[in-house]
């Protein structure tokens, strides 16, 4: 519990030092047209919630966590980088921590159509029985981003499943806006059966590099985890030293 806590201190102080550093650089050196970002960068991004829900799950027991990242950019196209975030143990009330290592390829269709493919490679400590790979891709496209992904082996069943969603964002200015999802889990374990999850998040970014979120996330099937598959709500701050917060 000590350790977990001092390395997600270090991912803290590290986040707002890389976020001081480089997010003006980063805002100021973007491409006009494109929006890219400059060539082999470093970007850290952090969010704060009081609860933290993934593909309809809650992974914190709904108490606060943390998540932190760093991403470095190996020309325009290409990231990889490490994540880490606080979670509940499944089988105790001690803390665990999920870190992923990340490898991200960008492709820019047009100005406000992208395609994002991605491995992460999942660790879990202390307990390793979640330890697995994520293989995806996210398409944006105007107000909508459609995401597909790959487990190998969900919750530490042993078994894979896949996972669906797409996103509609509407915003109100450039500020206020909201997003509304809805997702599906394919299982194939017979410990797990399919379910759905539908998502509203509302969220003010009050600059490019801040962001608040209030949101609610309904799934289907809320047996299944006991506590951690019932309807959730949050809210949360959020950080991008690049300017995009998502």
């Amino acid at each position: 519990m000590v350790e977990n806590s001092k390395i997600l201190l270090l991912f803290i102080s590290l986040v707002f030092s890389t976020c001081s550093l480089f997010g003006a650089e980063k805002s100021d050196s973007k491409d006009k047209d494109s929006g890219a970002v400059p060539n082999y960068g470093i970007i850290g991004s952090a969010r704060l919630s009081s609860n933290f829900v993934d593909r309809g799950l809650t992974y914190s027991d709904a108490r606060t966590a943390f998540n932190a990242a760093f991403l470095m950019h190996l020309g325009s196209q290409f990231k990889f980088g490490i994540w880490g975030s606080n979670i509940s143990n499944l089988s105790s009330d001690e803390d665990n921590l999920w870190v992923k290592y990340i490898g991200q390829v960008f492709i820019d269709f047009q100005q406000n159509s992208k395609m994002l493919f991605y491995v992460h490679d999942d660790h879990f400590y202390k307990s390793d029985v979640r330890n697995g790979q994520r293989f995806g891709f996210k398409l944006d496209y105007a107000r909508f981003t459609g995401l597909f992904e790959y487990n190998n082996n969900y919750e530490g069943s042993g078994s894979s499943s896949t996972y669906f969603n797409i996103k509609f964002t509407k915003k109100y200015s450039d500020k206020i806006g909201l997003d509304l999802a809805l997702g599906y889990t394919f299982q194939n374990s017979s410990s797990y059966n399919d379910y759905a999850d539908l998502s509203g998040v509302f969220f003010y970014k009050p600059t490019n590099t801040f962001r608040t979120e209030a949101g609610l996330t309904l799934p289907s099937n809320t047996h299944q985890f006991g506590s951690r598959s019932q309807p959730a709500y949050f809210i949360a701050l959020s950080m991008n030293s690049d300017g995009q917060n998502q």
